[in-house]
């Protein structure tokens, strides 16, 4: 699936999770069927103020405790109870999952912010940096540097993180690493892995037989 706030976009696959702060406005967008299970944590429970979303991998252990939690516990359980103790170990737990980086940055100009929602509609495009200044009135030049400023990524590589991103949702659903490389515009399969493993340090099989 993939969530969206003003500022980034998280791409979140199967078997991961993401931490969304208390009242921050955001949208869901499912690109497949899912299976989604949340859970409501007090703020005075974190060890520390969540900010900004962030992306975790979901541990086997933390899966099944979290579907275990949101199957069987009531929204007001004994904390001095099994309940309570259960609800612990499993905070414990999902406090200290490692973090992933899933996200991508929105820029806040208005054209720049509605082009970058448009190539993620169609990221197998080639999506040329002198076709997309043009359509949104700069020079490539003004173009490059604005969008730097205000991603903290050049257009390229904002493009590129966008692929592999969206590749791994892909990967998730069990298609081919040929499928995949072919779908998001890439000209080899040999590519498409050198692309992968810059953004993700692994090959994409490698990634797959991990996760």
């Amino acid at each position: 699936m993939r969530l969206e706030t003003a500022d980034n976009c998280w791409i979140v696959p199967s078997h991961y999770g993401i931490w969304i702060p208390a009242y921050m406005e955001h949208a869901v967008w499912a690109m497949d069927d899912v299976f989604l299970e949340s859970l409501d944590i007090e703020t005075e429970l974190l060890d520390e103020t969540i900010s900004m979303c962030q992306a975790v991998t979901i541990s086997d252990v933390a899966k099944e405790l979290i579907h275990h939690a949101s199957e069987t516990i009531p929204a007001l359980y004994d904390e001095h109870g099994k309940d309570g103790k259960l609800v612990s170990v499993l905070l414990d737990i999902i406090f200290n999952l490692p973090q992933v980086d899933f996200v991508l940055p929105w820029p806040k100009n208005p054209a720049l912010n509605e082009m970058c929602r448009t190539i993620l509609e169609s990221p197998g495009a080639e999506h040329y940096i002198e076709i997309w200044s043009a359509k949104v009135g700069m020079s490539t030049r003004n173009f490059s540097r604005k969008f730097k400023t205000e991603t903290g990524l050049s257009f390229s590589l904002w493009k590129q993180k966008m692929r592999i991103f969206e590749s791994v949702i892909m990967l998730k659903q069990n298609k081919s690493v040929t499928t995949i490389a072919l779908e998001m515009g890439y000209s080899s399969t040999a590519a498409f892995s050198y692309s992968f493993k810059t953004i993700l340090g692994v090959a994409p099989t490698e990634y797959a037989g991990q996760s």
